[in-house]
């Protein structure tokens, strides 16, 4: 990583200073006001301190680090201990019926395996479990570590079971209903979620009914769509605070919800950013404000934010921008929070990507859900097939949908999603009904 760091006279002289020497991918670290010059103290110049940063070509560090890290020893599995496992796994069947316990104990003999080098039929389930390093025996173990094992075994019995609810589901249901199952699971639908909606559309299929499987899966999607979508902005929302994760097309996605608001509604719009932690991003908003025809204003801290709100008191509707980061650390969505106003009329829309994975949404959520998050934007419909991000996340949180991006056409790819659109394209279409 090349640093450099930038004494100048004001942020637009070292934005610009950074941009020309170091790329438009340059973060800045930070920035603070110092004084310089003078005279024993006196007639100081008040001067603002910059210090900027841009990686440095991937293969050049690669590079470095090979020649300077000794190769690590290859990690050997350790064996759970014999003083422990017995114990542990007699809680477990105490439990069980019969069957369980013979399942149990065949598990238990595959564990105490002391071969590193065995891969049995079961090895890779059972790598799975946590070891300890060997201990003497008669050694006392806390009741944490007895605790974890129990726990690791438990999920499996889960995960076990619910495979098992599969292969029971496809042999009896009748109809196209398994087929309807079997997109449900394709479109990546919590088990909890789809086993609901299939036990639902069985007691009402018939024989006698013209009525398919998919159709009536359609139906119990769109009953659970209509109370979790709340489209658009309300009309009395005056601040919308936009946040979300690198690379889900927040930017992008301001400037549709932008153009809606103002061809749509003649709403007057403005524009806020304290997205500065990368410098091309503010200028990707200046290039949407510019286009629109809308004033923008980049902010840094709280106090920034609220002159900024009042140098727009003419605007309907504000927008603003936050910085893009990992946001499944705590930490960095307690940041963001602090330097957002508490503003009467305002609301948060959090954008997720419908690339990224289920459970690292979820992580999100449970962080921004803690501030107060109500509603949701789901991005990139274009670049997949699977849905079921959307309806696991409305399940699991209570927030609601309010748009849904399928391209990067601003104004154009911008949808305001209803339950029979939605149902319609998680199931697909009327020709399996």
């Amino acid at each position: 990583m090349r640093v450099k760091k930038y004494i100048v006279d004001t942020m637009p002289e070292a934005m610009s200073l950074i941009r020309s020497e170091l790329g438009s991918d340059a973060v800045i670290l930070s920035t603070k006001s110092i004084k310089t010059g003078g005279f024993a103290g006196l007639f100081r110049k008040q001067k603002i301190e910059v210090v900027a940063a841009v990686e440095e070509p991937a293969a050049s560090v690669s590079a470095v680090n090979l020649q300077a890290s000794p190769p690590a020893a290859q990690a050997q599995p350790r064996p759970i201990p014999r003083a422990m496992a017995p114990d542990a796994y007699r809680k477990v069947a105490d439990g069980m019926n019969n069957g369980e316990q013979a399942a149990a104990k065949e598990k238990q003999e595959d564990v105490k395996q002391e071969n590193p080098s065995y891969r049995g039929p079961r090895s890779s389930v059972l790598s799975s479990i946590p070891v300890q390093e060997p201990h003497p025996e008669g050694a006392d173990f806390s009741a944490s570590t007895d605790q974890a094992l129990l726990t690791e075994i438990q999920q499996l019995k889960q995960m076990m079971t619910s495979f098992a609810k599969r292969d029971a589901y496809e042999a009896m249901l009748p109809g196209n209903l398994n087929e309807a199952r079997t997109r449900l699971v394709q479109q990546g639908v919590i088990d909890e979620l789809w086993i609901k909606w299939i036990d639902a559309a069985q007691e009402q299929w018939s024989e006698q009914t013209e009525q398919s499987g998919f159709a009536l899966v359609k139906e119990e999607i769109r009953e659970f769509l209509v109370e979790r979508i709340d489209a658009g902005i309300a009309q009395d929302t005056r601040i919308v605070y936009v946040a979300g994760p690198t690379g889900v097309g927040k930017t992008t996605t301001i400037a549709k919800l932008a153009a809606e608001q103002m061809f749509k509604y003649k709403r007057k719009v403005g524009f806020v950013t304290a997205d500065t932690y990368r410098i091309s991003a503010v200028e990707q908003l200046r290039t949407y404000a510019a286009i629109l025809g809308v004033p923008l204003e980049v902010v840094q801290s709280p106090a920034d934010t609220k002159r900024a709100l009042e140098r727009l008191a003419d605007c309907d509707l504000i927008f603003m921008d936050t910085a893009g980061r990992n946001y499944r650390n705590e930490m960095l969505v307690s940041e963001l929070n602090s330097l957002l106003l508490d503003e009467p009329n305002s609301e948060m829309m959090l954008v997720l990507s419908l690339t990224s994975k289920t459970e690292d949404m979820l992580v999100i959520l449970d962080h921004f859900t803690k501030y107060g998050l109500s509603k949701v934007i789901f991005t990139k419909m274009d670049e997949t097939d699977s849905l079921g991000s959307i309806i696991n996340v409305l399940y699991r949180y209570p927030v609601t949908l309010s748009y849904i991006a399928d391209g990067q056409n601003v104004p154009d790819d911008l949808m305001v999603p209803d339950a029979k659109t939605l149902s319609d394209c998680i199931m697909g279409s009327d020709e399996n009904e």
